[in-house]
């Protein structure tokens, strides 16, 4: 019990930190080929 107690208290923490790991992984500057890359997959899908 002791661990689901653990969890209820800083789940919300815990959370944020991944909020924020996504974030900081998102705006990394050395991303934005790899971001770029992925996102003109629909549209290469045509030819």
């Amino acid at each position: 019990m002791a661990i689901i107690q653990w969890l209820q208290h800083h789940s919300v923490i815990m959370m944020g930190v991944v909020f924020i790991m996504i974030l900081v992984t998102t705006f990394w500057p050395g991303s934005k080929a790899t971001f770029d890359k992925a996102a003109h997959i629909p549209l290469d899908d045509d030819r």
